[in-house]
């Protein structure tokens, strides 16, 4: 899977490595290209297609060649006839059907050649059962229904491959390994929606354009709005942020699935953590400061040194303009070796397969391929069966399990609304959500939802009969979008969000919520006369679409007991509730890459004109901590633990989650600021990694002195316990 910003050169690096030349006017990739056939995976150029015995790739991995390949091999081992059927006629007798004295079905016309040929299968070897492995059981059991006495019909295909590999002209592949591509577009309308389709079997090119200043801000993020184009001017996003971005979306995927795996020093090969990434960084030709190894250097070091960098695995400099010459770049080269090497050593890369769900994932892609995007659970269930033999739900849960973790197709068992849908095209799941996460511009043809698309753009907030009007025939189908809304939701694409109309739902929509000065935000948070209040994530990762979900559960329980009637101020990754009883005081959640900040808020003009941080501290000490104001702080944090335990309950993706109440070390830290960091050898470093936090489990356990150790220049160590004491009942009051 390559990913990467916007213009960085995936799709041209993925020219690179199969050898195709290098266009300099490549346009940018749409949504998600997945390259529709598979390659080898070697060392050499990786070709799609046939091999130079015109054997094809996708061949050699399906049902056909492995059916064919054990019956060779066990003719090879001596026996006179296979076993390959105990079936019982209508009668009640039973008899046994024999390959050695196999015949073949006629073959079909090209027109019609896949339905037939899965037809076919199903008739005679549909239920071979035995695993993809180098060393193959004696013989096959399966059940026929409406089975006659005569001797089964073998599909062309497998009786092809048989009679070459019996002859010795068919190379064995099995011990090759296989491959698809995967392109993902840098724009930002899709970045929201490509954890759909992150997986933790993958191994990951992270790319990289060294043309770019690291250090320098990103070009600004442009939306779509109802009349004009707009940039997102406050998004102070440096080259650097978004590669992080990226690297977190990767292991945020892996942890969300419950497949991150630990895996030590048992490999010389393997990063500690999987999937593995490897930060490949481009436009060699036109380096920016003149040094690719610094430059690459210093890249890598600032992601390695994040709480996710031990999924990397290497960096590589690549020129992709000597693509398709003789004097191919020597790091594209070098990438391939270590792709294969890392590929050799995944844990799952022989794990063992039954053969018939190869024969079910193909029926999936001829339906596929006839321009079917989705099918329900029950017409994939009964093609199992029918096609198959695969009749047990724990069997079928499985095979979609597999197929779903390599993103063969999309399927989620999380609830029963998701469990019905299918999807077979990633792309026309793209486009779907495209059209709700963005903005369409103004049309004189259908004025009349002018003001919903103003709503969206400027609120994030969408109506459902907007919602009907951009699916059109495909929201009629209630179980359908039900569905569709379900994975909507599970990635916070979009949430339920309380609606004017009762005859219509509305749902907020997280991408289209503007980001807000961020200077601002800084201010109004160290204007607060209690320290805030963090949910510090243990993986070092907020689990992503958690904070929005978060807001609107937030909103929904204090909405007309708590809150003003005002609406809450919402944005990018910041919202502000403001209370019914006290018009100035609010509660802020604020949202970092590993953390959520929670602050209570309220005007006090005699505590903002303390500059001075011990001051502040001394005022915060003498602070009644019996007033509304911090009997509000305990109800918040309480609250928020209630909510994080639901949503731990109600989402599985969430059931791993590990958090901790923290607050912000006063001695060697200030305002979100390391005072000095000695990893960076810098003055007030404002990287999260580098924070120093207490848990409030620490503060409220009863110890008399706690002093931190961590700054080397500090006057005073010791650490005011009761500066945080809003947040938490001493241990002599609790109950």
């Amino acid at each position: 899977m390559l990913i990467g910003q916007d213009r960085a050169g995936k799709t041209s690096l993925k020219k690179s490595l199969k050898g195709i030349c290098f266009d300099p006017k490549e346009d940018s990739t749409v949504g998600v290209d997945v390259d529709p056939s598979h390659f080898k995976v070697t060392t050499e150029t990786w070709k799609t297609g046939e091999t130079d015995k015109g054997q094809n790739y996708d061949a050699a991995i399906s049902f056909d060649y492995h059916t064919a390949w054990w019956i060779a091999d066990s003719l090879k081992e001596g026996k006179k006839s296979i076993l390959l059927e105990t079936a019982t006629d209508e009668s009640g007798s039973t008899f046994d059907s024999e390959i050695g004295e196999m015949r073949r079905q006629p073959r079909p016309t090209e027109l019609s050649r896949d339905k037939e040929h899965i037809q076919a299968s199903a008739d005679a070897a549909s239920t071979v059962s035995k695993t993809v492995t180098h060393k193959l059981p004696d013989k096959i059991e399966r059940k026929q229904r409406n089975i006659n006495r005569s001797t089964p019909v073998v599909p062309e295909e497998v009786a092809t491959v048989a009679e070459t590999v019996l002859q010795g002209d068919q190379d064995d592949n099995r011990e090759d390994i296989y491959s698809t591509l995967w392109d993902f577009a840098g724009q930002l309308v899709y970045h929201v929606t490509h954890p759909l389709f992150l997986t933790s079997r993958a191994i990951y090119c992270l790319v990289y354009d060294l043309s770019l200043n690291p250090d320098e801000e990103a070009k600004p993020l442009v939306k779509q709005g109802v009349f004009e184009e707009f940039e997102e001017s406050f998004n102070l996003k440096t080259n650097l942020d978004y590669l992080d971005f990226w690297l977190m979306s990767v292991a945020s995927q892996a942890c969300s699935e419950g497949q991150l795996r630990e895996i030590g020093s048992k490999s010389d090969v393997l990063t500690n953590r999987l999937p593995p990434v490897f930060l490949v960084c481009t436009h060699a030709d036109k380096l920016y400061g003149g040094d690719s190894t610094k430059l690459t250097r210093k890249i890598f070091g600032y992601l390695r040194r994040k709480p996710y960098g031990s999924h990397l695995r290497g960096a590589f400099v690549v020129d992709n303009t000597k693509s398709g010459t003789e004097s191919e770049c020597s790091e594209v080269t070098r990438l391939r070796k270590e792709v294969v090497a890392v590929a050799k050593e995944l844990p799952h890369i022989n794990d063992a397969i039954p053969i018939k769900w190869l024969k079910f994932n193909m029926a999936l892609q001829t339906l596929k391929e006839e321009g079917e995007n989705y099918i329900s659970l029950t017409r994939a269930k009964h093609m199992a069966s029918t096609v198959c033999n695969i009749n047990e739900d724990k069997e079928f849960k499985t095979l979609m399990n597999y197929l779903h973790d390599l993103r063969s197709l999309i399927h989620f068992d999380d609830s029963p609304e998701l469990n019905k849908l299918v999807i077979l095209d990633p792309q026309w799941l793209i486009d779907v959500f495209k059209k709700v996460i963005t903005v369409k511009p103004h049309d004189c043809g259908q004025m009349k939802f002018e003001d919903l698309w103003s709503k969206l753009e400027g609120k994030g907030v969408l109506d459902e009969k907007l919602l009907a009007h951009v699916w059109g025939p495909l929201f009629d189908n209630r179980e359908t979008s039900e569905s569709l809304i379900g994975i909507m939701e599970k990635f916070s694409l979009l949430c339920p969000w309380p609606s004017d109309d009762a005859e219509s739902k509305s749902f907020l929509v997280p991408s289209m919520l503007k980001t807000h000065p961020p200077e601002d935000i800084i201010k109004l948070l160290q204007s607060a006369r209690i320290p805030s209040l963090f949910l510090k994530f243990e993986n070092g990762l907020v689990p992503p679409g958690l904070f929005p979900r978060l807001v609107l559960q937030f909103f929904q329980w204090g909405k007309g007991t708590l809150w003003s009637p005002e609406n809450p101020q919402l944005f990018h990754d910041f919202a502000r509730f403001y209370t019914s009883e006290d018009e100035d005081c609010s509660v802020i959640l604020a949202c970092h890459s590993s953390s959520i900040e929670v602050v209570i808020h309220r005007d006090n003009d005699s505590f903002d004109l303390v500059e001075d941080l011990s001051s502040k501290m001394s005022l915060a000490t003498d602070y009644n901590y019996n007033s509304a104001e911090s009997n509000s702080a305990r109800v918040v944090r309480r609250q928020l633990e209630l909510m994080l335990e639901c949503m731990r309950n109600e989402f599985c993706y969430l059931r791993n989650m590990r958090y901790e109440m923290s607050v912000i070390c006063p001695v060697c830290c200030d305002h979100g600021t390391v005072k000095y960091c000695s990893t960076h050898n810098a003055r007030n470093c404002k990287e999260e990694q580098c924070l120093h936090f207490w848990y409030v489990s620490e503060l409220c356990s009863g110890k008399k002195k706690i002093n931190c150790t961590k700054s080397a220049s500090a006057r005073n160590t010791r650490v005011q316990v009761m500066q945080f004491a809003p947040w938490f009942v001493p241990t002599g009051q609790q109950v």
